[in-house]
């Protein structure tokens, strides 16, 4: 039986923050060309309006069953009521799989009263949390997650990017420290996920691609690293689907 393909970081739409936009006729495209199985897709973090586009990725997970999850990402600056309100309805009415914590997107210290926000309701719905890391420090610090990852010991904290080449190392040193703290590699170097791998466990490390342009690109470095069959698989699916809870 072939090992399902996840792509565990994709987004729909504009972007108002860093001027992307992407369609769902690209995404379909790249993971059509790469062999992907099924993408994790959020809003971008400059998504003018998230409750809209929330259900825009809801639309498109029931147009293609099974091969698009949802992850909400909603700005915690918005206040306690409404944005528990909000991840509540994409957890139990739209079934997504995760929040994600914005750093540099939505100007949010994962240390502040508002971080903690969202590592506390990821914990009360029983969800993972992914946070961007790597560009936008020092918001952005891997180490930054570690106070929240020992709070709550038994919530699945996803560093988005695993420090994007740039704090690599910290994402690494903060996973060796905190053994419920994953790391998803888009904008990795392939000798540091290499790296990560060997140190770190393929049981705790996943593909990501950020971009639907960047879909080829990360998939390239994995095959680069000639990994064990085993090792490969678990990377490039079997962990997101354990840690995302993914279902068919």
């Amino acid at each position: 039986m072939k090992k399902k393909i996840i792509d565990t970081h994709a987004h729909l739409g504009e972007c108002c923050v860093f001027g992307l936009y992407a369609t769902e006729e690209e995404m379909i495209r790249r993971m059509d060309e790469s062999g992907v199985d099924a993408t994790i897709v959020q809003p971008y973090p400059g998504a003018k309006d998230y409750y809209e586009r929330h259900n825009e990725i809801a639309e498109l997970c029931a147009k293609y069953p099974g091969r698009f999850f949802g992850l909400a990402s909603v700005s915690p600056h918005i206040g306690r009521d409404k944005y528990q309100r909000e991840i509540e309805r994409c957890i139990k009415e739209l079934n997504f799989v995760a929040l994600k914590l914005h750093t540099i997107g939505h100007g949010v210290n994962p240390l502040t009263e508002d971080g903690q926000l969202a590592f506390e309701t990821a914990h009360l719905f029983g969800i993972p949390a992914m946070v961007h890391t790597g560009a936008g420090i020092p918001f952005s610090l891997p180490s930054l997650c570690i106070p929240a990852a020992n709070k709550f010991p038994d919530l699945k904290i996803v560093l988005a990017h695993a420090g994007g080449g740039i704090v690599s190392a910290e994402a690494q040193v903060a996973a060796s420290i905190c053994g419920n703290l994953y790391l998803e590699t888009s904008w990795c170097l392939g000798e540091d996920i290499r790296w990560m791998i060997d140190t770190i466990g393929p049981d705790r490390v996943m593909m990501g691609a950020d971009l639907p342009s960047n879909v080829p690109v990360e998939f390239a470095k994995y095959r680069a690293l000639d990994l064990q069959p085993e090792v490969y698989s678990k990377v490039m699916g079997e962990t997101a689907i354990e840690v995302f809870n993914l279902q068919w």
